[in-house]
């Protein structure tokens, strides 16, 4: 296996929607405390972008294996459905990942708390069980849900926790407003694969209610991120808001003009909103201690 193919297992033009989360809430923390616990930190770092690279790499192996990576697939191109990796090699890629994220998770709590033990479980399980099993969540249009408690709320406090040993209304808010804006990378995801996801019987939340739901998300997502962040923001940092708003009203018409494989730009340029809104967070925390 190449280094080409292993980041195209990897895919690491959708890794802002695992840093986000935790660099807002290390950030927060940073302004809340005045401090921060540096090793803890870097673990965290570490653990939410193994996390997702499993999630990643357990989705195209499963994909594959339930025959959902054919033809009628719009996606980026897969090296496994591609034949240019073996199904075992990508197989003992996904035990790696298992090893290496549950041996930094241990880490992770061994040096702040061991109640987050069982939390760290369920990541990983959550990450295998998103496409695996006989019942894959992703499969029954459980997708959104996942992608908003997993890439918003659960790294944001959880890093929060960690940092200061306490939870705050600011930190909630903030890891809703990531994890909405990351939910939109999963619609812009599902409604370019649309027609083959019905092919393939991968009930998604929009295979079940309508192409057509896929935009109307997108839009209230996109609010909803924005009026969670108001209330910490100043009069310049609404217009860095108006401004992220603007970029991502434009990505939204975007979506709704083009079809098949040209949305995949359209979902790159989602993730890179969503560093965009971490930026936009992050300048307004720190520019609360001028």
């Amino acid at each position: 296996m190449t280094f080409r193919q292993i980041l195209y297992l990897l895919r690491p033009h959708t890794f802002s929607a695992s840093l986000s989360p935790v660099i807002v809430a290390l950030t927060l923390s940073f302004v809340d405390v005045r401090n921060l616990r540096y090793p803890q930190a870097l673990l965290t770092l570490l653990v939410a972008l193994l996390a997702q690279s499993l999630s990643n790499v357990a989705n195209d192996l499963f994909d594959y294996k339930k025959g959902a990576d054919g033809e009628k697939r719009k996606g980026f191109e897969r090296p496994l459905s591609s034949g240019k990796v073996s199904y075992n090699s990508v197989k003992t890629m996904m035990y790696v990942l298992v090893l290496l994220t549950a041996l930094f998770g241990f880490l992770l709590v061994a040096i702040s708390s061991w109640y987050l033990a069982l939390l760290g479980g369920v990541v990983i399980a959550t990450a295998i069980a998103y496409t695996g099993g006989p019942y894959p969540l992703a499969y029954l249009g459980w997708g959104e849900v996942l992608v908003f408690l997993f890439y918003g709320i659960v790294p944001g406090l959880v890093t929060y926790y960690i940092q200061t040993d306490n939870l705050t209304l600011t930190a909630l808010l903030l890891s809703t407003s990531i994890g909405c804006a990351n939910v939109n990378i999963l619609l812009v995801n599902n409604y370019r694969d649309y027609e083959s996801d019905k092919a393939y019987g991968k009930k998604t939340l929009i295979v079940r209610f309508g192409k057509e739901l896929a935009p109307l998300l997108f839009l209230c997502n996109l609010l909803l991120s924005v009026a969670l962040i108001v209330p910490i923001s100043s009069l310049w940092g609404m217009i860095l808001l108006g401004a992220y708003l603007f970029f991502m009203l434009r990505v939204l018409r975007q979506m709704k003009q083009k079809e098949g494989q040209e949305l995949n730009k359209v979902l790159i340029t989602t993730a890179k909103g969503i560093l965009i809104l971490s930026v936009c967070i992050v300048t307004l925390l720190l520019g609360s201690l001028l």
